[in-house]
């Protein structure tokens, strides 16, 4: 399927459009993520195409490193022999 992006009237502000997620053809849908990050189904009729993406043209790709875990330290033998001489 070819990426692209409608614009819905009476929904979309001037000059912005929202990429399809999905096309329901028997009930003439498109689905369309909200900026409140809900989807929703808009009849085709109301919606005019905008923009597409080229299948062929590679996707730009965000690489994202996941944020290490902050690490306990576990006391060593000599720690845990020296914490049990003192009684704790």
């Amino acid at each position: 399927m070819m990426e692209f992006a409608v614009t819905i009237e009476g929904f979309t502000e001037e000059g912005k459009a929202q990429w399809v997620l999905a096309i329901d053809a028997v009930g003439d849908r498109l689905l369309i993520v909200h900026e409140d990050k809900s989807m929703h189904w808009h009849p085709m009729a109301d919606c005019r195409f905008a923009k597409a993406m080229a299948p062929d043209l590679p996707k730009p790709v965000m690489i994202v490193q996941p944020m290490r875990q902050p690490q306990v330290a576990l006391p060593n033998r000599a720690d845990r022999r020296r914490l049990e001489s003192n009684g704790r």
